[in-house]
């Protein structure tokens, strides 16, 4: 092979980019990587982690507030029983104290937390059927684990607490049964 041969064979244009082996080799693994990561991202927007707080700086000024709540509660020595009819729709509390000179609410708020889903949160107004008992509405079926938190109506959540208000935090699987009992005792 002369020197004119091999100019020849390295001048030699086999046609456009696109159709030479080594781009696709090289462009494909690239190519691959980004069509599948469109379905990735879109689910990662789409169901994105609510666990964490928007406004934490508010909430960590609430935790001293709420540990209150929980001391007054167990200051009125509360506890009960909680009851979710799920065939007829009801929920049932029936609270009891140590303090006899306790006026009850009229209304008590139930939150039930979903522990991965703040879009599945639901609140329950629960009213005071006779002194200790209250009755609510479940507007739909529940399972699996829930956290709970039961306060007198007039402590919303994320507000300056009422004088006199107390909180219950708990927890309860509906897999293992519909009828929780507690106490600030626990």
């Amino acid at each position: 092979m002369n020197h004119s041969e091999k100019n020849l064979h390295q001048d030699r244009d086999d046609g456009p980019w696109y159709k030479q082996f080594w781009a696709w080799f090289v462009l494909m693994p690239l190519l691959v990587v980004m069509v599948a990561w469109i379905p990735f991202m879109t689910i990662a927007v789409k169901d994105a982690d609510d666990v964490v707080v928007d406004n934490y700086y508010k909430e960590g000024r609430m935790i001293n507030m709420r540990v209150d709540e929980d001391r007054a509660a167990a200051a009125l020595g509360l506890s009960g029983e909680l009851f979710f009819d799920h065939q007829v729709g009801d929920v049932v509390l029936t609270l009891s104290t140590t303090d006899s000179s306790y006026v009850w609410p009229q209304q008590l708020q139930l939150y039930l937390d979903h522990p991965m889903e703040a879009d599945n949160d639901r609140v329950i107004i629960l009213t005071q059927v006779v002194d200790g008992r209250y009755q609510g509405e479940l507007q739909s079926s529940l399972q699996n684990h829930w956290y709970l938190r039961l306060m007198p109506a007039g402590a919303e959540q994320g507000e300056q607490p009422a004088d006199g208000a107390w909180r219950i935090v708990t927890e309860v699987n509906f897999s293992e049964g519909n009828r929780l009992i507690f106490g600030t005792g626990e």
